[in-house]
């Protein structure tokens, strides 16, 4: 079997070229619905490179040799151990008048032939809508907003959803990233950090940016009492001591970008709720008032801050729409009692976008809303994830019946607010999802014809 997958790519050739073997793509390049595993590090792809990868819910072991490396231009991967009969895929970054073009040609062979022939229109599929996300999230990532100088950057919380997917992004455009890790350290770009520990950490010294990305999770825990205090301590304790460390450097980082939580708002169930408004009362609101005020210092020495009000990312890398997501596999979408509860929300590609910005953009700075900039109701998001994973049944839980199982917990789905990002519109951000179906169809593998990379094509070779 042999494919060939072709787009049009913003940028020349050479770039798009080494965007595909710097540190981190293959972290981008895999959609997230399916079940891949890099074992080998995804640094800086060098000729004759082995790779050890893992695919499928079995763990099916694969590695790859990447080889006939022309520079600027392309490269190969052969499977020499692994689950296909034969696997050969040429990448080719080819100069075009206006941009360049992506082409990945696959040539394959199904192993237990002729009996995998009958499992052939379901690889076909498959392979359409993994090179269809691919070349897609290529052009977007490309084409946000970066720094314009090769910088050094440093992460807390670089191994979560975000942490892992900003390294990513800001390595593939050829930046230097540090990662804070509170284990002994394992590589060059990692430091360690006790987050107990006020003292400055040499190897920061300089930075362009950092992005502070660590805390406790929310959904992680029984929220009971030790857990909010986890909750609570992660985010204020722990960043007011990280930025009394980093103020103490002799030249400190040019911009300090920190999240937040769209819950600084409390539960609002009418009315927008704007940068300018004031914060809630309830447990979340009050902690992201001392997560925000925690990093207030760090103006003193003369680095730009910046606090994203983050809203549910909605991810299969990480969150709130993974069970969701395997729910409706496996039956119907469930709301939770009516279903008006307000819910911010944003993709994954704009809190990207929307970082990257906050880093590259001397006019942001304070408070910024880092939500799409049309709420919905969960019940809403429930019925849309139904109907985009292919016309699922719409059933309801009682209310009184989520509050039970749920406990304390249960606030977290019956509350919320309509947060908008006003600044972040002010400010000229664009964004890639601003409506809630366009969001779910690219994050659970269902993009409409429409929404493939640009001059988007796709040839399967008859007869092959």
């Amino acid at each position: 079997m042999r494919f060939r997958a072709r787009s049009r790519q913003p940028g020349e050739a050479e770039q798009l070229y080494n965007w595909h073997l710097r540190p981190g793509a293959f972290t981008l390049l895999v959609p997230p619905w399916e079940w891949v595993r890099l074992l080998s590090p995804d640094g800086h792809l060098q000729p004759d490179e082995l790779r050890h990868l893992q695919v499928s819910p079995l763990r099916l072991n694969w590695w790859a040799r990447h080889r006939e490396f022309r520079a600027g231009r392309g490269f190969v991967d052969v499977q020499e151990r692994g689950p296909f009969a034969r696997w050969r895929h040429q990448h080719d970054a080819i100069p075009g008048p206006s941009g360049c073009w992506l082409v990945d040609e696959v040539d394959f062979e199904l192993p237990l032939a002729p009996f995998s022939h009958l499992v052939a229109p379901l690889i076909r599929g498959q392979m359409t809508t993994m090179f269809a996300y691919r070349h897609l999230v290529t052009s977007q990532l490309r084409s946000l907003v970066q720094p314009l100088k090769p910088g050094r950057y440093a992460i807390s919380g670089a191994s979560g959803t975000l942490g892992r997917v900003l390294s990513a992004a800001l390595t593939t455009a050829g930046h230097q990233v540090l990662r804070l890790v509170r284990r002994p350290v394992n590589s060059a770009d990692e430091v360690y950090w006790d987050a107990t520990d006020d003292r400055p950490m040499p190897e920061l010294e300089a930075l362009d940016g950092f992005v502070h990305l660590a805390g406790r999770g929310i959904l992680d825990g029984d929220f009971r009492e030790g857990h909010r205090a986890e909750i609570d301590s992660s985010r204020g304790q722990v960043t007011a001591c990280l930025v009394r460390s980093l103020a103490r450097l002799n030249r400190p980082p040019g911009v300090f970008v920190s999240a937040s939580g769209i819950g600084y708002y409390g539960h609002r169930p009418e009315g927008e709720c704007a940068e300018d408004q004031p914060a809630g009362s309830d447990f979340l609101a009050q902690v992201c008032v001392r997560w925000e005020v925690a990093s207030e210092p760090i103006e003193s020495v003369g680095t730009r801050r910046v606090c994203l009000r983050i809203a549910p990312v909605l991810t299969l890398r990480g969150g709130a729409l993974v069970p969701l997501y395997y729910s409706c596999l496996a039956g119907p979408s469930w709301r939770i009692g009516n279903g008006r509860q307000p819910f911010s929300w944003i993709s994954l590609e704009d809190t990207l976008g929307m970082m990257l910005a906050a880093l590259a953009d001397e006019r942001w700075s304070g408070a910024v809303n880092c939500t799409a900039p049309q709420p919905a109701w969960l019940g809403e998001c429930a019925r849309l994830v139904g109907d985009t994973l292919g016309g699922r049944p719409h059933l309801a839980v009682p209310e009184k019946l989520a509050r039970l199982g749920l406990g304390r917990r249960s606030g977290l789905l019956l509350e919320g607010c309509l947060g908008v990002p006003v600044r972040a519109l002010k400010l000229g951000y664009r964004f890639l999802h601003p409506d809630l179906g366009s969001c779910l169809r690219q994050a659970l593998g269902r993009l409409a014809p429409e929404e493939y990379a640009s001059d988007w094509s796709f040839e399967w070779y008859p007869g092959l």
